[in-house]
This record gives structure tokens, sequence and C-alpha cells, in this order.
């Protein structure tokens, strides 16, 4: 088996266990034993959990960017946007027991996951810079600076969600805490393309 294809293999394997287990009780033991090579092998490809873990986090975000076409053709920008954010929160839930060991990390991210979630914040930004482009292109929305409307628009979102989960007593919400979350975010979507129409 080619190296790029048993890499592949590994990351598909680790992301089942871990969306079936969780990552904190999945072992690199127990992914090897699936895939029936030895630890060794494993080890060739990803020296630790958290450099695999990166790379599940990778192959998450690589299948959204599949759907951003999706979102671009819509003609509506604010039946984009919401979409998106619809999209985002599917993902999220679908992927919870994954996504949910970040809390183990903490505020300070390694290395390994800082680049994915530095990659995957400015891919969402031009992807809803695309959107208010389209939507300047067809005089829906009058806007001069996409990019820059688009990243106050994800620092909103962000900030919602901080201070949405911070205020929880449980410290990684809940499926029906998305929920919520995704339509507040949509009232805010919309009072930003409001604000925006021509």
């Amino acid at each position: 088996m080619a190296q790029d294809k048993k890499r592949d293999v590994i990351i598909q394997a680790a992301q089942k266990r871990f969306s079936h287990f969780g990552v904190d009780k999945t072992t690199m033991n127990e992914i090897a034993d699936d895939l029936s090579i030895s630890k060794a092998s494993l080890y060739y490809y990803f020296p630790d959990k958290l450099n695999l873990y990166a790379a599940v986090l990778q192959n998450l975000v690589e299948a959204e960017q599949a759907n951003e076409t999706t979102f671009i053709s819509q003609r509506d920008p604010l039946k984009a946007i919401n979409k998106f954010l619809e999209a985002r929160t599917e993902s999220i839930i679908k992927n919870y027991n994954i996504i949910e060991y970040l809390r183990t990390i903490g505020g300070s991210f390694p290395k390994e996951l800082e680049n994915i979630f530095t990659s995957a914040r400015s891919r969402e930004i031009n992807l809803i810079a695309a959107i208010l482009t389209k939507g300047a292109e067809t005089k829906t929305l009058k806007i001069r600076e996409p990019l820059k409307i688009s990243e106050l628009l994800m620092d909103c979102f962000e900030g919602m969600r901080n201070a949405t989960f911070t205020s929880k007593t449980n410290f990684f919400p809940d499926k029906s805490q998305f929920y919520e979350l995704l339509k507040r975010e949509k009232e805010v979507a919309g009072i930003f393309i409001k604000g925006l129409s021509c």
C-alpha cells in the first residue's frame, strides 16, 4: 500500500474510533489493532495521538470545504449564510465526540492544532466574503469591503459562542445548546444582511 494511501486509511480508522468512543478513550494500540498493523508502523506515520488527532481534524475541515460551492451558488446572501451556519452546526454535532476533546487541551492550542484553526477561520471568512461579494455583484447588497465585513461577522459569531458557552455549567455544550446558538447566529446574520441591503 502506498504511503499516502496508508496514511489516509489510518486517519479514517482513527476518525471512526474517535467519533464512536471519543479521543480520550481511544489508544494508539486500538487504532493499530483495528488496522491489523504494528504500533511501530502507526507511529511511523504519526508520532503521537495529538498528531493523529490533528490529521483527523484537518480531514474534517477539508470535508467541509466540499460544500462551499453550494453556499456561494445561492442567490440570496442571507440564505447562503444561513445554509453555511446550518452545515457548520450539523458538522459540529456529527463530530461531537471528536471536537469535544478540545476541552481537555485548554485555552492555548498546541502548534499541531493552531495552523488548522487558523486556516479554518480564514476559509470561513473568505467564504462569507465570497457570499457578500456575490450579493454586491447582483446589487442585492451595498458593500465596499466584503472581507472586512465578513471578519466582523465571524468575530460576532465567535463572541456569541464564547458568551453562550462560558455561562453554561457544563464545560462542553450539548446538542440543544448548539441549536440555540445557531438560532441566535441566524438572527445576527439577518441584522447584518438587512443593514447591507440596497
